[in-house]
């Protein structure tokens, strides 16, 4: 498909015909001329490469590829629809979809380009074209919502709290146009499409590995991108469409409104150390036990420095802190070279690092509960490529499960 062609006006002159059943009558609705109308849909078509609608004398039809994107479009709309509601504090749909239908490509993509690379001047730098015009695509959005979506400086331009969450829920109805296209390859026999995962740090990775690669089997020309990283970061990539899923820690308590969070085993944190370590080699250690080491500890914020802090709590003496990092590796390497201790999950040790020789201690932290599950925007729709992605991961999941338990069985008696 081609984006430049998909323009926003055609998508909703193509709402228009599906809602009323005629190009004739959605022209009269939108105040163009039916020629006009049927230029726009057979560019849309073009652009999507397919016959959206069936002409005749009493109307207009969709045809299957028709109703794909219709779906997607229905949805792109509402939720621009409820994004200017939001920002302006209008009361009605109507209202809301009378400015929406204001909106053009340019004001849109400046505006989300603006939000993004931080100023006008950036964002013009990022799109390719003139600062003048990045400023006047700027203005005219401003007025067709009637208010403020930018800070303006003597040297500079940048959008204020209520413009970024705009272009954040302009994003994400954009990316509904995007997955149409997959929606419509897919309806066409194209095992194609792309997923983007976001990865939290103590999710085992061969596991993932495992998912992505049974993936692949059904999908080999999927396009699959992975990115690791903290769960604030990535939760902000989620909500604004940059990535379809998070895998990794749920938080508690589950997280809930826009994302919804789904559990998928239970992987409790255990405290580390190297084999070899003088805690390793007993077969029941208490929390007074670890006053005693040095201390590896993740950064303030994420659920694993929350329950290493009341771990702490019950210390008559705060341990030494050797090192404090964001880097998991950097912790792994502490604990390999040192008497050091820091907290881990058991799949982490298990599964991610077999051969790092680190060992979790005997020891009961009824604190310590967590769970691996992921995570999605609570009004996601995603692709088949997508929906196979989850399925996948459950599966293998269920599969890792079954064959820990079953090894964990004792012998039976001959």
């Amino acid at each position: 498909m081609d984006d430049d062609l998909a323009r926003l006006r055609r998508l909703f002159l193509f709402d228009a015909v599906c809602e009323v059943g005629g190009i004739g009558q959605a022209a009269v609705r939108a105040g163009r001329t039916q020629p006009a109308v049927s230029v726009a849909i057979n560019k849309l078509e073009t652009s999507f490469g397919g016959q959206l609608l069936e002409r005749g004398f009493g109307g207009s039809e969709l045809t299957d590829e028709g109703v794909i994107l219709q779906r997607r479009v229905r949805r792109m709309i509402d939720q621009i629809e409820r994004a200017v509601m939001s920002v302006t504090g209008q009361a009605t749909v109507a209202n809301a979809a009378k400015i929406c239908r204001r909106l053009t490509d340019a004001q849109v993509r400046c505006h989300i380009a603006i939000a993004h690379a931080g100023s006008a001047a950036e964002a013009a730098l990022s799109l390719g074209i003139s600062q003048p015009a990045v400023h006047r695509a700027a203005r005219q959005i401003e007025q067709n919502i009637g208010v403020s979506l930018y800070r303006r400086r003597v040297h500079s331009v940048s959008a204020n709290p209520a413009g970024i969450e705009f272009a954040r829920c302009l994003s994400l109805a954009l990316c509904e146009i995007a997955q149409a296209g997959e929606d419509l390859a897919y309806a066409r026999g194209q095992l194609t499409g792309k997923v983007a995962i976001g990865v939290l740090p103590l999710m085992p990775p061969r596991l993932v590995a495992r998912a992505i690669q049974r993936l692949r089997g059904r999908y080999p020309a999927a396009r699959v991108t992975v990115e690791e990283g903290s769960h604030a970061p990535l939760l902000r990539e989620l909500r604004g469409g940059g990535i379809d899923i998070i895998v990794g820690g749920l938080r508690e308590p589950r997280l809930t409104g826009s994302v919804q969070e789904t559990e998928l085993f239970p992987d409790p944190y255990v405290v580390a150390v190297r084999k070899g370590h003088r805690l390793a080699r007993r077969k029941a250690v208490g929390v007074l036990d670890l006053a005693d080491y040095d201390w590896v500890m993740p950064q303030h914020n994420v659920p694993r420095r929350a329950v290493i802090d009341s771990i702490f709590g019950q210390l008559p003496v705060k341990p030494p802190l050797v090192l404090e990092t964001s880097s998991l590796a950097m912790m792994i390497a502490m604990l390999q070279e040192s008497n050091c201790i820091t907290l881990l999950s058991r799949a982490q040790i298990r599964d991610a690092y077999p051969g790092s020789e680190l060992v979790a201690l005997e020891l009961e932290m009824p604190e310590a509960s967590r769970a691996v599950g992921y995570t999605v925007r609570s009004d996601w729709l995603g692709t088949a490529l997508q929906q196979a992605f989850v399925e996948v991961l459950r599966e293998e999941c269920a599969f890792d499960n079954a064959r820990r338990d079953r090894a964990q069985l004792p012998n039976p008696v001959v």
